[in-house]
């Protein structure tokens, strides 16, 4: 089970999301119209291109670049409750390793100019102008460059997949076929009465996601321990970061032991160094799909 949304359950979220890249389609390169008409379709379109989480996890395979605008429709007449959770996992990973790549992008860049200004050589105009967006996007606008840095990072992989799993019941839920919510992100105003935020795509939701557990003072606990891990030469930890989650629910401590679960028992840690391909698999393209 999953737990119920509620009106005002969480933060709300009302953040300017960045454009959705070319890649976002109803039917992504790659993939034909009958691929993602249904939920078994997609799934057997993903067994022809090899595209597994075993192979995922042990790192001998990368994630196809597939970015699908919504989730299967029939996701839940699946029979399989385990071929159902692995489809939408396959769905959502190439999603967060894309929307963290860009924050990761964004981190390396604020690093190299944050080291010229340790070593006290000047800035370019376009990368003042750059650096003035970044912190207004990040909420940061004293100037603490300490601050930005702790929020501009990635989120683990393993957290984002087992919120998403239990916010839309493993991609069942109408919020999410309706509004391709992902996250159970509410809004001040929506198009209907449910106070539920609306998304363009799945991509769209998950960096509103990304980008609200990056800036809500709600979750400074998760930043702080994202940083102490950093500060140690460590990678982010999905299972330790869950514990700063009490305010994302009103399920509180009840709702971080069910992330934390559904991380142990669906093995998401290892999908954490999962790499984004930049090619369509071999098999997908000898099956003559249009490149």
């Amino acid at each position: 089970m999953y737990a119920t949304v509620l009106q005002g359950s969480r933060p709300p979220v009302d953040v300017a999301v960045r454009p959705a890249p070319a890649v976002v389609a109803e039917v992504p390169v790659g993939l034909s119209g009958e691929d993602v008409a249904s939920a078994a379709r997609l799934d057997r379109a993903f067994r022809r291109m090899g595209y597994q989480l075993d192979a995922i996890r042990i790192g001998t395979a990368e994630v196809p670049p597939l970015f699908l605008a919504q989730v299967p429709h029939d996701l839940d007449d699946m029979p399989d409750p385990d071929s159902r959770k692995a489809l939408f996992l396959r769905v959502m990973l190439p999603l967060v390793l894309a929307a963290n790549e860009e924050i990761a992008e964004d981190r390396a860049r604020l690093q190299s100019l944050l080291a010229r200004k340790a070593a006290r050589q000047s800035l370019t105009h376009p990368d003042q102008v750059w650096l003035k967006a970044l912190a207004e996007r990040y909420e940061v606008e004293d100037g603490d460059m300490n601050r930005l840095l702790a929020r501009v990072d990635i989120v683990p992989p393993s957290l984002a997949l087992a919120q998403a799993a239990e916010e839309t019941g493993w991609g069942t839920s109408r919020l999410v076929r309706r509004s391709r919510n992902l996250f159970g992100h509410t809004a001040d105003t929506a198009s209907d009465e449910t106070g539920m935020r609306q998304f363009g795509s799945l991509q769209d939701a998950v960096r509103a996601y990304l980008l609200n557990l990056n800036t809500h003072r709600a979750y400074d606990g998760l930043r702080r321990a994202r940083m102490k891990a950093r500060a140690k030469g460590h990678q982010p930890d999905g299972h330790q970061l869950a514990d700063a989650l009490r305010a994302y629910s009103e399920r509180g401590e009840a709702y971080v032991g069910t992330i934390r679960s559904l991380i142990r028992r669906n093995d998401l840690v290892a999908l954490d160094n999962a790499r984004l391909g930049r090619v369509l698999p071999v098999r997908l393209a000898s099956a003559g799909f249009a490149p």
